[in-house]
């Protein structure tokens, strides 16, 4: 997946995870906390591919 992708992805969950949090009206509700979770986990693929990209430039 390229950055752009990841950043595209990384929004849309983001999105979802803030709509969802604000209709439950609980952060630690399970479906709030998975999709925090996906969230995190693409936050680190993007936070990687940008390293990547800083470490082939040096």
């Amino acid at each position: 997946m390229n950055e752009a992708t990841l950043e595209e992805k990384v929004e849309t969950i983001r999105r979802r995870m803030i709509e969802l949090a604000e209709k439950k009206g609980n952060l630690a509700d399970k479906s709030v906390v998975a999709i925090s979770q996906q969230l995190d986990k693409y936050l680190v693929f993007l936070q990687r591919s940008r390293m990547n990209v800083l470490q082939k430039t040096s």
